[in-house]
């Protein structure tokens, strides 16, 4: 469990300069440009890093290049927050060329999923931030509607009262219960990728969010053992599953996700619910990962208890 105090990042307010980064791939221009008119859209005045339009290989430019965009929009007092373009892959190669110091000096709201999961798990467990699972300018407001996002997205930011409740009616409950936990989480893939790292997830004592996007049945199960035997369910208080998008099951109906779910956490207890809109999905919730919330699955909903923001 996360000892340290998590420094806030202070809210956003209408007007602000947010920085508009590319740590993991490149990214696509017509999307990019959709997602800054949202971002525009809600008040905010989007500065893009340097290398947010390079492309180097599968890579948004070279490592040093978007390292350097990320730790300038920390460095300049005149950004207030910090959203990530899109995911893809690389984050794992820019995080040794982070300075922990300079981020901690310099605490704001950073937002991203997908392959941003290992940066979110960075600052909250090298640097003691908050920082947010949620859309991203380009991988998300760029290529969908969003609706339901997009506003909590800006209230979540800004502090708006009222917020803190998060409902999915269309979720399903794959074991019934309550329970309260700081959030942590993000992507299977990177989760798993984060083992025996510097910047390994650490679950005791928490609610844990899982989403992925088009991986089959089987590749799902490994990962979920892979966490299992390395420990991560062991004092997981409750777990929230994303839509799992395009995660298909395997042949004449084989390996039905609920049930790949279920057999790598048997000998659990905690409640769970699927289906949430944490992912890759048409809508995507903003969650603050540090910061306590409560799972209740017979309201399908998560609440957050905890204050995210300075």
């Amino acid at each position: 469990m996360t000892k340290t105090r998590l420094t806030r990042p202070k809210k956003l307010k209408q007007g602000d300069a947010v920085g508009v980064v590319a740590p993991a791939g490149p990214v696509d221009p017509e999307h990019l440009e959709k997602g800054l008119r949202v971002i525009r859209g809600m008040g905010f005045q989007p500065v893009l890093g340097e290398s947010v339009t390079a492309r180097n290989g599968f890579l948004a430019g070279t490592d040093a290049d978007r390292a350097r965009d990320l730790m300038a929009m920390f460095e300049d007092p005149e950004i207030k927050g910090i959203f990530c373009a899109r995911g893809g892959y690389g984050v794992n190669r820019v995080l040794p060329l982070l300075k922990p110091k300079i981020i901690q000096a310099n605490p704001k709201a950073v937002v991203g999923s997908s392959d941003i999961t290992l940066l979110l798990l960075y600052l909250m467990q090298k640097c003691s931030l908050i920082g947010f699972h949620g859309p991203m300018v380009a991988g998300s407001f760029g290529c969908r509607p969003m609706t339901l996002s997009k506003t909590q997205f800006r209230k979540t930011l800004t502090g708006t009262p009222g917020t803190g409740t998060l409902t999915a009616p269309h979720a399903r409950v794959l074991r019934p219960g309550k329970a309260r936990g700081k959030l942590t989480g993000g992507c299977l893939t990177l989760l798993c990728r984060s083992l025996r790292t510097p910047y390994e997830i650490q679950t005791d004592g928490h609610l844990l969010v899982i989403e992925d996007v088009n991986e089959p049945a089987y590749r799902i199960d490994g990962m979920l053992w892979q966490l299992k035997t390395a420990g991560k369910f062991k004092n997981v208080q409750g777990i929230v599953f994303g839509e799992m998008v395009q995660c298909s099951a395997g042949p004449n109906g084989t390996g039905r996700l609920d049930d790949v779910f279920l057999d790598a956490l048997q000998d659990t207890s905690f409640p769970i619910l699927t289906h949430c809109p944490v992912g890759h999905g048409n809508e995507m919730w903003t969650l603050p990962w540090g910061v306590e919330a409560v799972l209740n699955t017979e309201s399908r909903s998560l609440e957050i208890k905890g204050r995210a923001l300075a």
